[in-house]
């Protein structure tokens, strides 16, 4: 019995023991079997980037996009050129719009046979615009011309043969006369608003002149004589 006992014990042994290494190996091919099954889930890569592919709508909504957006940049470039080209940026020569009095003097003469003053200045002084007005709704056909002072001040000399009353108010603003200036033995007079001063002399060589604007009476003195020994010459 005893050695019954040991053979059993040495079976039940190897029986106890045979198990194990099964049950191992069972392990080892189950995580084999779960590492293959892992790897051959997972996403293959190659050295190569994967390229999106794009469907045929997909395309034609892209090119509708760009086809949009140039649309909208050529439509606000169309918009704001014009707008830039009427409101030029804004420099010190602005305004020193360089005409040729004499030039456009010369041909009011030929043209009219009117003796146009084309007055000769001194340095810093320019004209901005030198025309022939047609007289308009006061029917007084005269010569005008524009001119900066060195001040930055203006005046604008007017010069008629058919000034009249009206004419004469018109163009000082209704000013009443303030008094009396003597340039080089002219007498011209002056009419004063708030914003002005204006010169009028009639008779001056057959025409009637006035100089107007925000300027001093310095400068006024000075176009007052340059006016008088252009038309005296």
């Amino acid at each position: 019995m005893p050695q019954q006992q040991d053979v059993d014990g040495a079976v039940s042994g190897t029986d106890a023991v045979s198990p194990t290494p099964s049950t191992d190996v069972s392990s080892k091919d189950a995580s084999s079997s779960t590492e293959t099954a892992s790897d051959s889930s997972a996403p293959v890569t190659s050295g190569d980037s994967q390229k999106m592919v794009v469907t045929a709508a997909q395309a034609k909504r892209l090119n509708q996009s760009v086809k949009g957006m140039i649309i909208s940049v050529a439509a606000t470039i169309a918009v704001v050129i014009p707008v830039l080209l009427l409101n030029p940026p804004s420099n010190e020569n602005t305004y020193q719009n360089r005409v040729d009095v004499p030039m456009t003097a010369q041909q009011v003469v030929e043209d009219l046979d009117f003796k146009a003053a084309s007055p000769t200045l001194p340095e810093g002084w320019y004209p901005n615009f030198a025309r022939w007005n047609a007289g308009g709704t006061a029917g007084v056909p005269h010569w005008e011309v524009g001119y900066v002072t060195p001040n930055d001040g203006f005046i604008w000399m007017r010069q008629t043969a058919k000034a009249n009353p009206t004419w004469i108010a018109q163009v000082t603003e209704n000013a009443q006369v303030s008094g009396q200036r003597t340039v080089d033995g002219q007498v011209w007079e002056m009419r004063e608003t708030e914003k002005e001063t204006t010169y009028v002399a009639e008779g001056l060589n057959g025409y009637t002149v006035t100089l107007s604007g925000p300027a001093s009476l310095e400068d006024l003195d000075t176009l007052a004589r340059a006016v008088q020994d252009s038309l005296s010459s």
